[in-house]
């Protein structure tokens, strides 16, 4: 106990070395390890050498089949006096001092037609203090991410934006449009606005997996992952955050054409309500429209729907009813709209037995034996979320905190939570732990790994 105090108390006086955070000052400066390979990728080791492949690729530096790799916390320090320019602008790009130089007069798009085309790897860390505003662009840690080249596709995976601001057009916390890109094992903690808005893609994309999103989203056509997407898919993802459309609004996607949800649920709360003279708006816990045809599968939503015209608990609203089909999805009985899905009580989905149901012997879903998600079923791969590397440093995020808290880079078995006098408040064998009952203070993590390591870190509750 003694040894635990003085730990402690080396916390509180911000003495115990963290993981290195770094910090961007504007600068940009050119990565000097790696050969681009997948074997070899290029280290973006700093600020400035994130900042430096923006510049790129704003530039229209051909990204195709490239392989990039982070290898520490990044803070983007955003303010309107230091706003990041997404890697990949389509319309937009630099000139030779490094200014945005806008859209050309009398012009919807001239070359070069700039985006990232290759595979980037954010190794897990965090991306914290974004700040974006291009309105009427594409919006996001990444604008524009495609590939144009037959059989290629761009990957983007292991990134944590943690907090922070994006607007534009098309705006999501990594991609604001995409292409023929995979967006993999990423999170999204910014709160974002725009036309097109969605938690981790704002628009196009052929997948996004083992995603989710944390932040508040505000819109016309927005989704808790993506804003609109066609002949994709959206699998092993959730949303976390409130999503507020003047059209259209979905828990995980807002506008879909031949597109699939598959083992996904929302928690946050859906409203779209705007000019019905003009446009008739449509949320749903699922999904907000679906132009043409849709299907969604062994998934659930729990948040509130509202709105001013068509509400679905799970779909807002279906031009060809007979091309959407929903199986094995569920909804609160509290919730009343379009009849799409199964109505369960809270009681019946926090059973472990509705665990079973969801997993269709698949192993996706996970009891919430923790109470990390209301003792709502929890998707086990998301959680755990990135693949172990032996150089990862521990993440937990956000903190300070008010509620849930993800801890990332280790699979846990224990969590013990201290408070200042070293006593133990509450314990968690989970990557996601709720201290929202807790008292405002800061608090000591004392974390063990499946290894049996033992990691501590200072905890802010506000």
């Amino acid at each position: 106990m003694k040894k635990l105090y003085i730990i402690m108390m080396l916390l509180l006086a911000g003495i115990m070395v963290e993981a290195q955070t770094s910090v961007w000052d504007g600068s940009r400066k050119l990565w000097t390890r790696g050969s681009g390979t997948e074997g070899d990728p290029y280290l973006i080791e700093t600020a400035a050498q994130l900042a430096f492949l923006s510049y790129m690729v704003n530039k229209d530096y051909d990204t195709q089949g490239l392989y990039f790799r982070l290898t520490t916390d990044i803070d983007l320090n955003g303010s309107e006096d230091q706003p990041w320019i997404p890697i990949g602008l389509y319309n937009r790009g630099f000139d030779e001092d490094g200014c945005d130089r806008g859209v050309a007069n009398n012009a919807s798009y001239y070359a070069p037609r700039t985006m990232f085309r290759g595979c980037f790897d954010g190794s897990g860390h965090r991306i914290s203090n974004i700040y974006v505003d291009n309105e009427g662009g594409y919006a996001g840690l990444f604008g524009y991410a495609d590939s144009w080249v037959a059989g290629d596709t761009v990957v983007i995976e292991n990134v944590f934006v943690t907090n922070g601001y994006i607007k534009g057009d098309e705006s999501g916390g990594i991609v604001g449009h995409g292409g023929i890109v995979i967006v993999s094992r990423c999170r999204n903690g910014a709160d974002i606005e725009g036309n097109s808005v969605g938690g981790i893609m704002g628009v196009g994309g052929k997948m996004v997996s083992n995603c989710s999103n944390i932040g508040r989203l505000k819109g016309v056509s927005v989704g808790g992952i993506a804003g609109m997407m066609s002949e994709a898919e959206i699998s092993e993802c959730f949303n976390e955050g409130d999503v507020e459309a003047s059209r259209l609004g979905g828990g995980i996607l807002s506008n879909s054409n031949r597109s699939m949800i598959d083992n996904c649920y929302n928690i946050g709360n859906v409203s779209a309500i705007g000019d019905t003279t003009t446009y008739y708006p449509a949320a749903g816990g699922l999904l907000g429209i679906v132009a043409i045809r849709s299907e969604a599968k062994n998934s659930y939503s729990v948040g509130e729907i509202t709105g001013n015209h068509h509400v679905g608990c799970l779909l807002g609203f279906a031009s060809q009813p007979e091309n959407t089909t929903f199986e094995n999805c569920y909804y609160l009985n509290v919730c009343s709209g379009n009849e799409y899905g199964i109505p369960k009580s809270a009681e019946e989905m926090r059973e472990e037995v509705f665990v079973d149901v969801l997993n269709q012997d698949s192993g996706v879903w996970g009891f919430d034996a923790n109470n990390v998600n209301d003792g709502f079923p929890i998707l086990v791969r998301t959680d755990l979320s990135v693949d172990s590397h032996a150089e990862k440093e521990l993440i937990i995020y956000p903190n300070p905190t008010s509620g849930m808290v993800i801890i990332e880079g280790k699979e846990v078995a224990q969590v013990q939570v201290y408070n200042i006098l070293g006593q133990v408040v509450r314990t968690f064998s989970s990557n996601r732990i709720n201290v929202g009952d807790l008292r405002e203070g800061i608090y000591l993590l004392q974390i063990t790994d499946r290894e049996g390591l033992i990691h501590s870190t200072k905890l802010v509750v506000e």
